[in-house]
């Protein structure tokens, strides 16, 4: 059995009598070099779906406490099938960046063009709230694209998540799931400190690629067929 998280497969554990391997949400490995940095532009980044439980307004009001260097772009995406609900959403969230130039709402890409459109970013960010147990443990693909656009990275305290980004000084980590906590740490990020930070993904982006959970599964097929 597998599964894409460590807190995942833990659960699992405490459950059933199952002991489940983790095999990341990676992404392929780029040979992208991480972009420079505009001292004067610092554009964020972040990607997923419009979903009204993400409740990606936070990232919206954290802009508000944010410097004149940062911009916000939200790749979002919206199934056709989508219910009213997120439909509405959507419109809701155009309307509040309506008086907002540093924040846009741009058009989705295929997933396998995702880390070639975030490329030129600077900085990926994901501030999920707690409010079920996968989003408390949740170690989405997201991050892993941040990572091999080479971008600098910025957070809630998700704990995975948190880990990866301290263990291999990806960016920062805000200290709760507020707007202004995450405003603080970017913030406080010099344009050296960015570009430092998108370096050390560049350093562990064949670490946390999809190349090694390959290795994983083959592992996996090689003993299940020997047994």
């Amino acid at each position: 059995m597998i599964t894409v998280g460590e807190a995942l497969a833990k659960e699992y554990t405490k459950h059933y009598p199952v002991d489940p391997i983790v095999v990341t949400n990676a992404n392929y490995l780029s040979n992208h070099a991480p972009s420079k940095v505009d001292p004067n532009k610092i554009k964020l980044i972040h990607h997923g779906a419009a979903n009204p439980s993400r409740q990606l307004e936070i990232m919206i009001e954290m802009m508000n406490h944010l410097d004149e260097r940062f911009s916000l772009d939200l790749m979002l995406l919206t199934p056709s099938t989508a219910n009213k609900k997120t439909r509405d959403y959507l419109t809701t969230l155009k309307n509040m960046i309506k008086d907002k130039p540093n924040i846009n709402i741009i058009p989705p890409v295929k997933s396998s063009e995702v880390v070639v459109s975030i490329h030129h970013y600077d900085i990926g960010i994901f501030l999920l709230p707690p409010i079920n147990f996968n989003y408390a443990n949740t170690l989405p693909n997201k991050f892993f694209d941040f990572v091999q656009a080479r971008l600098c990275i910025a957070i809630g305290p998700t704990p995975e998540m948190a880990a990866l980004v301290n263990t291999y000084d990806l960016g920062v980590v805000a200290d709760d799931f507020t707007a202004i906590s995450l405003a603080k740490k970017i913030n406080a990020l010099s344009n050296s400190d960015i570009a430092r930070f998108k370096e050390q993904s560049n350093k562990a982006a064949t670490t946390l690629s999809a190349e090694q959970n390959k290795v994983l599964l083959k592992n996996i097929v090689t003993k299940l067929l020997n047994e």
